[in-house]
């Protein structure tokens, strides 16, 4: 069945963080649907997307611009009363403004909630408690489903808010997988290790460069890309300075990542085993397993997925993480080049029967449209 779907999001193109948005709704839009997207984009800018963009005011300071962007929905939904839509799909962030005045529609809502807040500021008090609020009206039935990362982020939801678990329904972080090809396989030369996304101190960044070092010392031949943008990008590249173990390079198109994932050989996932980490669904993850990379990390909720063997994905404990690091590389360094292939053939097998968007947005449809037969 053919469904009307709006999605009023605070993400906008420009953003590396937009990835699975716009994963999603493409996916979507291939399955038949029809999808309007309410952000506060440029009008025009999606001209060449296969979905209509209504253009939305928001506030440029900081505290603000859910509000500011809430309101401003409020104001075309009021306006285009006659519009129907089967389902809207409404971010987190957004609810607090949106929620009430669209739940006099026709329409099924659901709450759409990627991460809970993330950022280490002052800001983040606040968006705990609009977060707070976005669940607690979906248990007062103001949204009829809840959509999250994982099974972790749906206990924690069901424990602090008390809503029904079965109206959470779990939708992980996936991956293009036609965008990537296999990475090298290690013959001579360095361990080429990477990270991309955010350069962020709470995401546990720093401890990378560290890490190199002491594989180093351990008689390793490493080095570590670091790809991002954040509070500690100017402290990594002051470390990168006259470093032969570490490169830093800025934000880059999230169309270019997969060329530079298929240079390397180990993907890492350095988040801590805090609450907004143990809740995720790295998008990181699902790119590095698609590019045939290996994976190290650290272990916790957010980063473990079913089905995958340590000895192609391998995450440790966050006071052993450097360790287990230095145990894993002297494994894998005794390995031929045939079994280093046949551990990048498995996790990319991994990400093709677990990880595309194809088969995530096709479970995200078949929740929209039995939410909306049942109105």
């Amino acid at each position: 069945m053919k469904m009307n779907i709006a999605w009023v999001t605070v993400r906008c193109w420009n953003d590396m963080c937009t990835t699975t948005t716009d994963a999603l709704i493409r996916e979507l839009v291939n399955q038949g649907h029809v999808v309007t997207v309410l952000n506060a984009d440029e009008a025009g800018s999606h001209r060449d997307a296969p979905w209509k963009q209504i253009p939305l005011q928001q506030s440029k300071w900081p505290g603000r611009k859910a509000a500011t962007l809430g309101k401003s929905a409020q104001a075309w939904f009021r306006k285009h009363a006659d519009v129907e839509f089967d389902v809207i799909l409404v971010d987190w962030p957004l609810a607090p403004a949106l929620g009430k005045s669209l739940s006099k529609s026709n329409s099924r809502l659901v709450l759409m909630d990627r991460s809970p807040p993330a950022d280490a500021t002052i800001l983040a008090k606040l968006q705990w408690r609009n977060w707070t609020k976005a669940w607690s009206m979906m248990k007062k039935g103001v949204f009829s489903k809840g959509l999250v990362v994982s099974k972790a982020h749906r206990d924690y939801v069901v424990q602090k808010i008390g809503v029904n678990r079965q109206n959470i329904h779990s939708i992980p972080a996936g991956v293009n997988l036609e965008e990537f090809g296999l990475a090298l396989i290690r013959q001579d030369g360095p361990w080429k290790f990477v990270y991309h996304g955010r350069l962020d101190k709470h995401r546990g960044v720093l401890a990378l460069p560290m890490l190199m070092r002491k594989l180093a010392s351990s008689g390793f031949d490493v080095h570590l890309t670091l790809i991002g943008d954040g509070d500690v990008l100017g402290v990594l590249q002051s470390m990168a300075e006259g470093n032969p173990l570490l490169s830093v390079s800025p934000q880059i198109s999230r169309l270019d990542i997969p060329a530079h994932l298929e240079k390397q050989h180990i993907g890492l996932l350095p988040m801590p085993a805090s609450r907004v980490w143990s809740l995720a669904s790295p998008l990181k993850r699902s790119e590095y397993l698609a590019a045939g990379l290996l994976v190290y990390g650290m272990d916790h909720s957010g980063h473990r997925m079913d089905g995958t063997s340590d000895t192609w994905f391998r995450l440790s404990p966050q006071e052993d993480f450097h360790e287990g690091a230095i145990e894993w590389i002297e494994e894998l360094s005794k390995l031929s080049e045939k079994e280093l292939q046949e551990r990048s053939d498995l996790a990319r097998s991994h990400a093709e029967a677990h990880c595309s968007w194809e088969k995530i947005a096709k479970a995200l449809g078949e929740i929209l449209h039995l939410d909306s037969l049942e109105q």
